[in-house]
């Protein structure tokens, strides 16, 4: 049943630092509250209605990004070193426009803000802080390329340098700005975003001085050159990030539908629902990074049409996943009650919470599960059927099933977190049937070739 010992170390030493960046994010992201916490409710509000605004538009840019790793795994693997270089290039160029594009239409967007019902008192402080994150997204997506080419040509570490590196420098440019500490302008709110505007223009930056000065990595710097993008490729990376998109997208979706339905019952159990979520979010990474390994050791196997050791890779993440959400099931059932007084006071939420906790460690389970397969299919480039999975399994699956066991049967507020994983089984079910079919017909057909 288990595999050789190489075949988890292989998968965890690339997970390891994609973990440990994403958590770093986190970490930054949880400073970032505190810090404009301490400036006052209004200013908190602000920032949480601005980044949940454009978020959204965030996540489609994220998914094409993405789009680029199991190609570059692909060819990296057949030594098609030009053809990874072209794949990078034209990943920028596509993630530019892309970018320009969604920073377009936020600032266009920011007219009708005052109509999402929010006071005026955090409209206004929140115009310019959304201003600014809008421009950031520019430099992020360009920063998404390298790192997402990175990850394919199997490299890891500098990514997660880079990006701890940045948010440290965040960190303190957040103190600087939005208190005004040594001589520098107190400017708030809109010192946070500054803060992260500048730390996220360095990221591209240090990646580009990194492959320049890196002799593995400068040949695909030397390979650039403006007749190198195509509409090709650019059609390449849109056919596999667009369903990836989409399905991240809905994914979200279906996660923000039933955070309303928990305002439906009552504050308490909204607010024990965002202490639970919020812990399930940080853990979560975990299966996320093994799920980014994962896609990366099979897109390196199926480059060169290498259908056991795809398997073998499979079989690898999933086990390495599995176990892994499962002992942070434990932990999330055994404790949850403790970790929810660290949030929260007040008995009533942490009772709810207690429960929701239970529900979370299968959550883990099943969505550790669902995520791994996912990062295998990306690796075999299927993202298509995927998507329409996604669509079925949240939003025909999960949204209804968590209303019905909520409001129609009336079981509690627990039951439309369970519900939810209705959805969330649902899809890791579709998932891997999936991709043990496609794998089935790659080995009768013997070829890459998806129709």
């Amino acid at each position: 049943m288990f595999l050789s010992k190489s075949y988890y170390k292989t998968n965890f030493q690339l997970a390891f630092p994609i973990i440990l960046a994403s958590m770093g994010q986190s970490f930054v992201q949880m400073v970032d509250t505190i810090m404009v916490g301490h400036l006052g409710t209004t200013e908190l509000a602000a920032v949480a209605f601005a980044g949940s605004v454009s978020y959204n538009a965030l996540v489609v840019g994220m998914g094409i990004a993405m789009a680029l790793t199991p190609l570059t795994g692909q060819s990296y693997a057949r030594g098609e070193h030009k053809i990874s270089s072209i794949l990078l290039q034209n990943s920028i160029s596509l993630n530019t426009i892309i970018s320009l594009v969604i920073t377009a239409i936020l600032l266009l967007l920011m007219p009708f803000l005052k109509y999402f019902g929010q006071p005026q008192e955090v409209i206004d402080i929140c115009y310019p802080y959304y201003f600014i994150i809008a421009l950031s997204f520019i430099p992020q997506l360009i920063f998404l390329s390298f790192k997402q080419f990175m990850e394919g040509v199997g490299n890891t570490k500098p990514s997660m340098v880079i990006t701890i590196s940045t948010n440290l420098l965040n960190i303190v440019l957040n103190y600087l700005l939005i208190f005004g500490k040594f001589g520098f302008p107190q400017m708030g709110v809109t010192g946070a975003a500054l803060a992260t505007l500048i730390s996220r223009i360095l990221m591209p930056i240090a990646f580009i001085l990194y492959l320049y000065f890196k002799a593995n990595y400068k040949r695909y710097l030397s390979f650039f050159a403006f007749s190198n993008l195509s509409k090709f490729y650019h059609v390449k990376l849109l056919r596999l990030g667009i369903p990836i998109a989409g399905q991240m997208f809905l994914e979200f979706f279906s996660l923000l539908g039933v955070t309303i339905m928990m305002g439906w019952v009552s504050t308490q159990a909204l607010a024990a629902y965002q202490i639970v979520i919020t812990i399930v979010g940080t853990t979560f990474l975990i299966a996320a990074g093994i799920s980014s390994s994962t896609t990366i050791l099979i897109s390196q196997a199926f480059g060169v049409n290498n259908m056991k050791e795809l398997n073998n890779q499979f079989k690898a993440g999933f086990q390495l996943s599995f176990l892994t959400m499962s002992c942070m099931a434990f932990i999330l059932i055994v404790f949850g009650r403790y970790i929810a007084m660290i949030f929260s006071s007040d008995e009533e939420v942490i009772e709810i919470a207690r429960g929701f906790f239970i529900v979370a460690g299968v959550f883990q389970i099943i969505d550790g599960s669902q995520v791994s397969v996912l990062g295998a299919l990306r690796g075999i480039n299927d993202v298509a059927k995927p998507m329409k999975y996604a669509l079925i399994s949240y939003v025909l699956v999960a949204l209804p099933f968590a209303y019905i066991c909520g409001f129609v049967f009336e079981l509690g507020s627990w039951s439309i977190f369970a519900g939810f994983l209705a959805g969330l089984l649902t899809a890791a079910i579709l998932y891997y049937r999936r991709f043990r079919n496609v794998v089935k017909r790659y080995v009768l057909r013997g070829n890459n070739v998806l129709e």
